[in-house]
């Protein structure tokens, strides 16, 4: 990890960086605001939103969107004591670090986004359900139909997510377990219900509390922590061990789209499905990979083989934001 360090303190110290960010925010604002001006559907806005970000970038970040079209896909679960069948969301986040060929971290966020009516947003409570706790499910249609008993767990609370559009040109993006604590039991979200104390974190199960200034601390022994902790307080000063709050954080709740441009750009959204050479999340890393595969973007890195879809063509819908760090680049 430590090429990741010496890439993630460059970005961090370079004045341009948060200047690209800014401009990427813009953009972003331009675009959702014609989308409102001409009085957009939900579909078309995720289009704008897509074509804002495509094909940026900034010094080994790429960027990569790209709307894949098929069959919209749905999935069977048990809701609570019931079978259901839901859709399982309609766009996918994967923030991606290698060097070269190499992968060394991955991550990938499942959103549903939805456009407000009125001063409110419709909140279906069984899709709710799914992107909050994902109990084993089943393909129904779409890109899981050959697929059962698929495990994803949910361990940073931040693999399922809702993005909230509106007017005049805003996108808010809440952590499915953020969304279920907002609601409070109601069926809508309100504007006034957009409540979050930005100094409290919420812990990998929906759960108040703080978190690890490391990255995925937690994944480490406790002496190899101590000797990492020590190597990068010598090599770059006091401001990078919290470096984990700032880039390859757990960022639940993003409040404009400036929070959400800049939480992107710095890995920060989504389930950790590799880290450190290891494969954390066997099935939802087995799923980016397939989405990876599909999407025509050729800098993605050697991929190991799938014996959880096996050879299945991709058969789906949904937008992709492909964030891209390379290490090795520096232009």
């Amino acid at each position: 990890m430590q090429r990741v360090y010496e890439k993630l303190h460059q970005l961090s110290s370079e004045p341009d960086f948060f200047t690209f960010q800014n401009q990427l925010a813009r953009g972003i604002y331009e675009a959702l605001g014609q989308g409102y001006a001409s009085n957009d559907s939900e579909v078309d806005l995720v289009k704008k939103l897509i074509d804002a970000f495509n094909g940026k970038g900034f010094k080994g970040l790429r960027i990569y969107a790209e709307i894949l079209h098929g069959s919209r896909s749905y999935v069977e679960f048990n809701y609570m004591d019931k079978p259901v069948t839901k859709e399982l969301g309609d766009m996918l986040i994967i923030s991606l670090v290698t060097a070269g060929s190499q992968r060394l971290f991955q991550r990938l966020c499942i959103v549903q986004n939805k456009k407000i009516q009125g001063d409110k947003w419709a909140i279906d409570q069984e899709q709710l359900y799914l992107l909050k706790n994902f109990p084993s499910f089943t393909g129904n249609k779409g890109i899981f139909r050959r697929s059962r008993d698929l495990i994803f767990r949910n361990n940073s609370g931040c693999l399922g997510a809702f993005g909230f559009f509106t007017p005049p040109g805003e996108l808010l993006l809440a952590s499915a377990p953020l969304v279920t604590e907002m609601l409070r039991g109601q069926k809508v979200l309100k504007v006034t219900d957009i409540s979050v104390f930005p100094q409290i974190g919420i812990g990998g199960r929906g759960t108040l509390g703080g978190g690890s200034g490391i990255p995925f601390a937690f994944f480490r022994h406790p002496k190899e922590l101590f000797f990492l902790i020590e190597e990068i307080l010598h090599h770059y000063g006091w401001g990078l061990p919290m470096l984990g709050s700032i880039i390859l954080g757990n960022t639940h709740f993003c409040r404009d789209v400036y929070d959400f441009s800049r939480d992107c750009t710095q890995m920060n959204i989504g389930e950790p499905t590799y880290v450190f050479d290891r494969v954390l999340n066997p099935h939802v890393d087995a799923f980016a990979n397939l989405v990876l595969r599909r999407i025509h973007y050729e800098a993605h890195p050697d991929l190991p083989g799938d014996n959880v879809f096996g050879d299945f063509p991709f058969d789906g819908s949904a937008a992709v934001l492909l964030f891209h760090l390379d290490v090795q680049r520096g232009e």
